[in-house]
């Protein structure tokens, strides 16, 4: 054996690195090579198992370690059709069991109970992590937790995991109990060394806590949490190593005022969910960003004339010369017959000009009135845009005004492109000076989403999409925005199915052109 392999810290990085890709795309450790190099020699014998263990998904793969008398018991059908697992009592010599493996594991995860196939009955759970007269975490070396469980009686296995060791905590919960509140409020100072915590759908009652236990972190890196008050923006406003802050201000959540003071920012990535344009407005008052990705999301349709506010106002608080990504993104319209479409016009996206490096604008979810002078007009100021997405996301059955002349001019400003998204007028044919295209090639380009244009000729749309775009694969539509998808009748249906199909002709059409090209290529070369 190489003097290399004998030293524990190479063992332990190489065997780190020796993972899979599962049938879900997801990276994970090779567990039965790490569990054949256990096997080879000492050596490589607790390197290996401290990797083989390192993460554990569910506690039954710890249950799997227990003496076969005491893990194999009758299954029962659980509600909803599963297998109801149990596991009898357990004594000293199966704490010491456990204890060996938990020594070693350094991420855990709790996930959601699947009914229909397996459940943990909540007693043998309780069981599993009952400390007996220890005090010490069930983890003792616990790194990442994720918390994703709904049961209120299990929080005492919640509790067990709580370390000092702790650097990543992801809870995730539909629901809140008082009890849970609780628990959290004191992971702070129970756990000092945090770099990210992750708490998804907080309700409005724990925001409070979560002001109080972000301030208790000075190592954050990562930070995904409700809405906190201003003390808490300060504190998260002078850690120098947070890169990326997610906050979520949950329905009914009531902000202090915050005008009264300034707070400057400076973090890689941030995302702000707000349930209306005035929350979101209040919120930024007081802040100066300096982000490279921004991403807002607005729970309730707004009208344009707060809309027509918000854009501009965004120049504001995000520095011009650092923001490289933009989406903002409004909640889809229940109904809108009857009422005003709130709708953007260039003028009012005009202000975004100033973000003169911006590589991703996603406003794919706004009703957008534009022409091909304004579009054409607003990206001059994006040479280095790379994704681009203008009201494609529903179909509002509103004529626009941007034609395949608007489409090859947005191509010719923007050479980076490799994904497009606008509303396409298609309603007359290609115009004879696009029949012939001449413009520039855009070879980049492999998406565009066309919005709700109708697609009227299949053959000549294809040549010239192909044309503009040589390396084009996909091509999407949009539904119509005017119903829910349950709502609408069959005939409707029918038609948004056979829109959608005609666009994906033309998109097979491209590829097969593409693939008829590229086969003459190939001829002609081999011939001479």
């Amino acid at each position: 054996m190489h003097a290399c392999l004998q030293i524990s810290e190479i063992l332990q990085v190489i065997f780190a690195n020796l993972t899979e890709v599962n049938t879900s795309n997801s990276v994970r450790p090779s567990y039965t090579t790490l569990y054949h190099l256990a096997l080879t020699c000492r050596t490589f014998r607790e390197p290996a198992l401290d990797a083989l263990w390192a993460y554990i998904q569910m506690p039954d793969v710890l249950i799997s370690r227990l003496p076969q008398n005491v893990r194999v018991r009758s299954l029962e059908w659980a509600a909803g059709g599963g297998m109801l697992s149990s596991i009898g009592r357990l004594v000293a010599a199966d704490r010491v069991t456990l204890q060996k493996y938990a020594f070693r594991v350094r991420s855990f995860t709790f996930k959601e109970d699947d009914v229909k196939h397996y459940v943990l009955h909540e007693s043998d759970a309780l069981s599993l992590f009952n400390s007996g007269s220890s005090t010490f975490p069930f983890f003792p070396l616990l790194q990442e937790l994720y918390w994703y469980n709904q049961r209120d009686m299990l929080l005492p296995c919640l509790q067990r995991c709580i370390s000092t060791t702790l650097i990543r905590l992801v809870i995730h919960l539909k629901r809140w109990s008082s009890a849970m509140v609780d628990l959290l409020a004191g992971m702070g100072k129970a756990c000092p060394n945090i770099k990210e915590f992750r708490c998804l759908a907080p309700p409005a009652s724990a925001c409070t806590m979560l002001s109080d236990i972000v301030t208790c972190w000075g190592d954050l890196e990562i930070l995904e949490t409700g809405a906190v008050n201003a003390q808490a923006l300060k504190h998260l406003a002078s850690l120098k190593q947070l890169r990326e802050l997610k906050m979520l201000m949950p329905a009914g959540y009531i902000p202090e005022p915050m005008s009264l003071f300034s707070v400057i920012f400076s973090v890689d990535t941030i995302s702000i969910t707000v349930p209306s344009v005035q929350f979101l407005l209040a919120f930024l008052t007081p802040l100066q960003l300096s982000a490279k990705s921004v991403q807002l999301c607005i729970d309730q349709v707004p009208n344009a004339v707060v809309l027509d506010y918000l854009i501009p106002s965004l120049t504001e608080h995000f520095k011009s010369h650092v923001l490289e990504s933009l989406n903002v993104g409004v909640v889809h319209p229940k109904y809108v017959f009857g009422r005003a479409i709130p709708e953007l016009t260039a003028s009012t996206l005009r202000s975004l000009q100033a973000f003169a490096g911006l590589t991703n604008l996603d406003l794919s979810s706004m009703h957008i009135s534009i022409t091909d002078d304004e579009i054409l007009d607003l990206v001059s100021a994006w040479p280095e845009m790379k994704h681009l997405y203008l009201d494609t996301n529903w179909g509002w059955e509103v004529q626009l005004g941007v034609t395949f002349l608007g489409l090859a001019g947005v191509l010719e400003r923007c050479p980076k492109l490799r994904s497009l998204g606008i509303n396409l007028n298609t309603s007359a044919s290609p115009p004879p000076t696009l029949q012939q295209y001449t413009g520039i090639a855009s070879e980049q380009v492999t998406d565009l989403r066309v919005g709700c244009a109708e697609c009227n000729d299949v053959e000549a749309i294809g040549d010239l999409l192909a044309e503009m775009c040589p390396n084009l694969n996909n091509i999407y539509s949009a539904r119509s925005a005017n119903t829910h998808w349950h709502d609408q009748d069959i005939s409707t249906r029918h038609l948004w199915f056979e829109g959608l199909q005609t666009w994906k002709k033309v998109e097979g059409f491209i590829v097969q052109r593409r693939k008829e090209q590229l086969t003459q290529q190939w001829v002609y070369t081999h011939r001479f």
